[in-house]
C-alpha cells in the first residue's frame, strides 16, 4: 500500500493513499456477516437472514464503502506504526469517493505533539536585553512609594500626601511612621525592580518566539485560550463584579473574548515548549529536596499534594531558565507566594 506522508501546520500530519481492492473484499465478508446478525427481514428472525438476501438489502454500493471503512479502521494502527506517526488524541480517518470494486482512496489526519526548535537563545536573549530601556528608577519608586501609601491610606480610611502619621502606622499594626515608612520604601523598591525584571523577561520572551519554529495543535491552543477565560472570570469576581456585567461593559460576547485570548495562549503554550527544549540542550535540573520543601509549603496552604509538586517542579525549572537567559527573579521563596493560582502560567511577560 503506497501512503504519501504530509506535515501539515498546527501539529497535524497526512497519511493518504488506497486501500486495494483485494484488501477491501477480504473485509466484505466479514462486514456481511456482521449485518447478517443485526439484520431482521419480513419472514426472517433477526440473525437468519440467508446471506444472499442480506447482500441484496444492503446493496453492492453500500457494502462495499461499509467494507472499506472497516478495512481502514483495521489498518490505521499499522500505518500509524509504519510511518512513525505518534497521535495526541483521536485520529480522523476518511474515504475518498470511488465505486464499488476499485481501490478507495483515504486520508488519516493525526494531530501529534506540539514542538519548538530554536538555536542560540542564549545569544537572542542577550541582545534582546541591550534593546530594553533603561528606567528612571528614582522616579518610579517615588511612584511607586506613593501609590502604596495610598493603599495604605484607604486601608485606614485616612487622607492625606506623604509619609504616613505614627496614628495610621498603629492602625496598620506598625509601632510607628518610621517602621512603616521603612516597609513601604523595602515594598516599592521590589516592585520597580519587579516590573524591570517583566521588562527584561517581556523582551526576551518576544524575542525567542519571533526566531522560534514552533507548531503547536489548536487544540492545545483552545484549552489553554479556556484557561485564560476561567482566570479571566475569576479576577472579574474577585473586583466584586458579575461576569454578566462585565460582558455588558466590555460590549463583547464570551466567544469574543475567547477568540482575542487565543494569541497570548499560543505565545504561554509555544513559550513552555521553547524553554522545555532550552532545559534540554544544558540539561537544566532541579534539585528534589527543594521541590519537596517548596511543595510541602504549598500543601500546608491546602494545594493537593500531586498538584503542589507539578506547579512546583515546572515553576523551579522555569525560573532556572530564566536564569540561565539572564532574567533571574528577585529573590522570594515561592513560600510567600500564598496567592498563587495553581494550573495558570504565570509567564506575564507574554500576556
Amino acid at each position: 500500500m503506497q501512503i504519501k506522508k504530509d506535515k501539515r501546520k498546527n501539529a497535524e500530519v497526512s497519511l493518504s493513499g488506497t486501500l486495494p481492492k483485494e484488501r477491501i473484499l477480504k473485509e466484505s465478508e466479514k462486514t456481511l456477516a456482521a449485518i447478517a446478525r443485526e439484520i431482521e427481514l419480513p419472514g426472517f428472525r433477526k440473525g437468519k437472514v440467508p446471506l444472499p438476501k442480506v447482500r441484496e438489502y444492503v446493496g453492492e454500493k453500500a457494502l462495499w464503502k461499509e467494507s472499506a471503512e472497516a478495512a481502514l479502521k483495521a489498518e490505521v494502527e499499522s500505518i500509524l506504526k509504519e510511518h512513525e506517526v505518534l497521535p495526541i488524541m483521536p485520529v480522523s480517518a476518511a474515504l475518498g469517493v470511488a465505486e464499488e470494486g476499485v481501490d478507495m482512496p483515504f486520508e488519516i489526519i493525526a494531530v501529534v505533539a506540539p514542538t519548538c526548535s530554536i538555536e542560540n537563545f542564549k545569544d537572542i536573549a542577550a541582545k534582546a536585553l541591550t534593546k530594553v530601556p533603561p528606567s528612571d528608577d528614582g522616579k518610579e519608586r517615588e511612584e511607586a512609594l506613593d501609590a502604596l501609601r495610598t493603599q495604605a491610606r484607604a486601608m485606614t480610611q485616612s487622607e492625606g500626601t506623604g509619609p504616613l502619621s505614627d496614628e495610621e502606622a498603629k492602625k496598620l499594626g506598625f509601632e510607628n511612621s518610621t517602621a512603616i515608612e521603612f516597609f513601604l520604601k523595602d515594598e516599592s523598591e521590589r516592585a520597580v525592580q519587579e516590573r524591570e525584571l517583566q521588562k527584561k523577561r517581556g523582551a526576551i520572551a518576544e524575542a525567542l518566539l519571533a526566531k522560534a519554529a514552533c507548531d503547536i495543535p489548536r487544540v492545545i491552543v483552545t484549552e489553554e485560550a479556556r484557561n485564560l477565560l476561567e482566570a479571566t472570570k475569576k479576577d472579574v469576581a474577585r473586583q466584586g463584579l458579575p461576569w454578566n456585567e462585565y460582558l455588558k461593559r466590555t460590549g463583547k460576547n464570551e466567544e469574543q473574548i475567547l477568540g482575542e485570548l487565543s494569541a497570548p495562549a499560543e505565545k504561554r503554550v509555544s513559550l513552555d515548549i521553547i524553554f522545555a527544549e532550552v532545559a534540554r540542550a544544558e540539561k537544566v535540573e532541579y534539585d528534589a529536596k527543594e521541590e519537596d520543601r517548596l511543595a510541602h509549603a504549598l500543601v500546608s496552604q491546602g494545594v493537593e499534594h500531586e498538584q503542589a509538586h507539578q506547579y512546583v517542579k515546572a515553576t523551579v525549572m522555569r525560573e532556572k531558565v530564566w536564569e540561565l537567559l539572564g532574567a533571574k527573579a528577585i529573590t522570594r521563596d515561592l513560600e510567600e507566594n500564598t496567592g498563587t493560582e495553581l494550573g495558570t502560567k504565570a509567564d506575564d511577560a507574554v500576556s
